[in-house]
């Protein structure tokens, strides 16, 4: 809890000049150019470029993985993949999607 994050629509935005920062306990406040905050990634504009690519990510590598379990000898039926991935992939995809 000891980073900060200027919001604004500015095309130039300068970097956050804290003056003297101030201290929240033994850590000083430093400013980030991205704020993890309850599983969201914000930047400065308010994109979600960096949430949507952690994400995409996520599911991307859940997905991958769930190959392994689909091969064509001796594998998990079609149906069964399809409510994997529904449980699995699709969840994080969407999260904060509303």
């Amino acid at each position: 809890k000891t980073e900060a994050c200027h919001f604004t629509r500015k095309k130039d935005n300068p970097p956050l000049d804290l003056g003297e920062a101030p201290f929240t306990g033994p850590t000083p406040l430093k400013p980030v150019p991205v704020l993890r905050h309850l599983g969201f990634y914000l930047d400065q504009k308010l994109t979600f470029r960096q949430h949507v690519r952690f994400y995409g990510a996520r599911a991307a590598s859940t997905a991958q993985s769930l190959l392994m379990l689909g091969n064509s000898i001796r594998g998990m039926p079609p149906i069964q993949r399809r409510r994997l991935y529904q449980s699995c992939v699709v969840p994080l995809m969407t999260y904060g999607c509303q």
